[in-house]
């Protein structure tokens, strides 16, 4: 039986007995003939709205079963649109490892002989063939190095990810590990304040802690050492950490574009820009909307940057 036939039938066997024995009621108090007509006239009125009852539940249950198969719909849509996004994924990421094995490996063979060239025949050329020498040598390794970041990104977020306690302090120590040499070289201090525990994923966070502070220490000002802060601050529902430097800054005009990929800003005159390949930022941004935060940055030129990036509590 349909919904709005069965509360129609609710509705009208309800009524009528409500009026049988209210009647029944009132027979002990009044003439019969007046019982019988206000039966009547009650019957009349439970009969009336009873049909208009159902005529509005009937179309309002329409309506319902329409927009019930319009989500139908939009679902099986959404289900084979996200079919063929996963598809699409899949066939990027393995284009992606394809394509960086293939390119990679006469890199690999252009350096190599260029540089048997170059001791081969030490001595015997000119200040201009070493120059060419040097270039080639110099755009292959950049060439690889953009390689190696497309892969990163489009790794990025794709991992079978599970969630953990972390210790922040714990895995920023690991990350500055790796920056150790660097770190050194260029005599940086690092100021590590008490960070909280987090439960997120381990891996996209580590490549937003490796690029952010991997930035601090590459684009600072020359003849300055880089100092980095980096703090936490815990709220209501998430996370909030801050990495400051005091590196050469950024245009506020730059702000969305630095987290685009490849829109890496125009190289300075002092070389500043030069060895990005703007795929770092875009990496930390993808990352970050993985663990389902968000990321921005205040900065000003020959000042400094302070990167925010946030980690959801839940």
């Amino acid at each position: 039986m349909k919904p709005s036939l069965k509360i129609t039938l609710i509705y009208f066997l309800a009524g009528i007995l409500w009026i049988l024995l209210s009647d029944w009621a009132l027979l002990s108090l009044f003439k019969e003939d007046l019982v019988q007509n206000q039966t009547i006239k009650g019957i009349f009125y439970v009969t009336v709205t009873s049909l208009l009852l159902f005529f509005l539940i009937k179309g309002y249950y329409k309506a319902i079963n329409q927009k019930v198969k319009q989500l139908e719909q939009l679902n099986k849509q959404l289900k084979e649109q996200t079919k063929k996004l996963e598809q699409s994924n899949q066939e990027l990421e393995q284009f992606a490892h394809v394509a960086s094995h293939d390119l990679i490996e006469p890199l690999r063979m252009i350096t190599g002989f260029v540089t048997m060239l170059e001791k081969k025949y030490a001595g015997q050329l000119d200040e201009k063939a070493q120059q060419y020498i040097f270039f080639a040598v110099d755009g292959a390794k950049r060439m690889r190095h953009i390689i190696l970041d497309l892969l990163d990104y489009s790794k990025a977020g794709t991992e079978n990810l599970e969630l953990e306690i972390i210790n922040l302090n714990n895995l920023t120590e690991e990350v500055l590990l790796f920056h150790k040499n660097l770190i050194q070289e260029k005599k940086a201090e690092i100021e590590l304040d008490k960070l909280p525990l987090v439960e997120t994923y381990r891996a996209p966070l580590f490549q937003v802690l490796y690029n952010l502070i991997n930035n601090a220490l590459k684009f600072h000002k020359k003849g300055q050492h880089p100092h980095i802060s980096i703090k936490g601050v815990e709220k209501e529902h998430e996370v909030e950490i801050q990495i400051q430097d005091n590196g050469i800054g950024v245009e506020q005009e730059y702000f969305d574009k630095i987290f685009v990929i490849f829109q890496k800003l125009e190289e300075k005159p002092n070389g500043s820009y030069g060895n990005s390949t703007g795929i770092g930022l875009p990496v930390v941004k993808k990352n970050i909307e993985t663990i389902g935060g968000k990321v921005w940055l205040t900065s000003q030129p020959n000042k400094g940057s302070t990167f925010y990036f946030t980690i959801p509590k839940k």
